[in-house]
């Protein structure tokens, strides 16, 4: 099978979510959820909030799966939470959990996560961009920050996110003005990738993900637990980290194939497992 296929496989996993989100599964484990209610630019109510929380549930549990693409349907990513819905119900969470606590799952979910921002992402739309691993933005994106004109306190986890991205004097000013954050200086704190045309934004971000869903995704998760453990950690907890990951992926059959692909001086074949 070629990389670049983008054929259906699952037709359960699309049937199962509410028509607010919709979820296709490609034949190399891509996952391209849209979140569909491009009639209020996807502004969040509940169905939506609970079709997010199923998926990133099913995605971490679903070995199939090798990387999630989030992106928006019609002319934007998500403009953050519809005041005006009728169905207002919140995040789903446990008893004891707090309200953005499946904010966690989905920045340590143990597969790479792309944001494919196809316009504005506000409010909680941006926080839900920077759960991801990558954001990938056209000229016609825009990363808003809301909030502060609102008088509401930022969530969805933005204030652990942005400035581990950008820095805290940066994320500080962003949250403060609550305005558009230029795009040429998200890309040049490392917040998205290079900007590209509009038209080249999904084909852009999907052949990435595609060269990711070929890869070794049991390593690329050890990798991203380390990463994010270190973020808050002594060297020496990083050292022991990343021993036991080294030990762990010795283990896999893409280590295996990886080396004999060296030896061999070839292409490797990874299957993820």
């Amino acid at each position: 099978m070629m990389i670049g296929e983008n054929t259906r496989i699952a037709e359960e996993l699309m049937s199962d979510y509410p028509p607010e989100i919709e979820v296709e599964h490609q034949k190399n484990g891509v996952v391209v959820a849209t979140l569909n209610r491009p009639e209020v630019l996807n502004a969040l109510n509940g169905a939506m909030r609970l079709g997010i929380r199923q998926l990133i549930t099913e995605v971490n549990a679903d070995p199939s799966v090798r990387v999630l693409v989030l992106t928006g349907a019609g002319s934007a990513f998500c403009s953050g939470a519809d005041l005006r819905a009728k169905d207002s119900r919140p995040w789903p969470r446990g008893p004891a959990d707090p309200e953005f606590s499946w904010c966690v799952d989905l920045l340590q979910m143990p597969k790479p996560t792309i944001a494919v921002v196809n316009g504005v992402a506000a409010g909680g739309g941006l926080g839900i961009a920077l759960l991801c691993d990558f954001r990938f933005c056209s000229q016609s994106s825009r990363l808003l920050p809301i909030w502060a004109k609102r008088a509401i306190h930022p969530d969805d986890l933005i204030t652990w996110t942005l400035p581990k991205l950008a820095g805290y004097s940066r994320a500080l000013k962003w949250l403060y003005a609550g305005t558009d954050i230029p795009l040429t200086d998200a890309e040049h704190a490392g917040l998205i990738e290079p900007v590209v045309n509009d038209d080249d934004l999904m084909p852009t971000a999907m052949a990435f993900a595609n060269t990711l869903a070929a890869g070794p995704t049991v390593q690329y998760a050890l990798t991203k637990q380390a990463v994010l453990k270190s973020l808050n950690r002594e060297p020496w907890d990083s050292a022991a980290l990343e021993s036991w990951g080294q030990n762990t992926v010795r283990q896999t059959s893409d280590f295996k194939e990886g080396i004999n692909a060296f030896r061999e001086k070839r292409t490797a074949q990874f299957t993820g497992e």
